[in-house]
C-alpha cells in the first residue's frame, strides 16, 4: 500500500501483522484501505 507507507501481512488465519505506520492513525488507515480492496474484489463479505 502506498497511501500510507505501510507493510500489511494478512495471513490465512485472519490475523494480520502491520508495519512501517508511524502513527496509529496510519495503521486504522491502512486497514480500512485493506477492507475496501477486499470486499471490491470479493475477497471480504462484510
Amino acid at each position: 500500500m502506498h497511501d500510507p507507507d505501510v507493510i500489511i501481512l494478512l495471513f490465512a488465519s485472519g490475523k494480520l501483522v502491520c508495519t512501517g505506520a508511524v502513527n496509529e492513525k496510519m495503521v486504522y488507515d491502512a486497514a480500512e484501505k485493506l477492507m475496501q480492496e477486499l470486499i471490491q474484489k470479493g475477497l471480504l463479505i462484510r
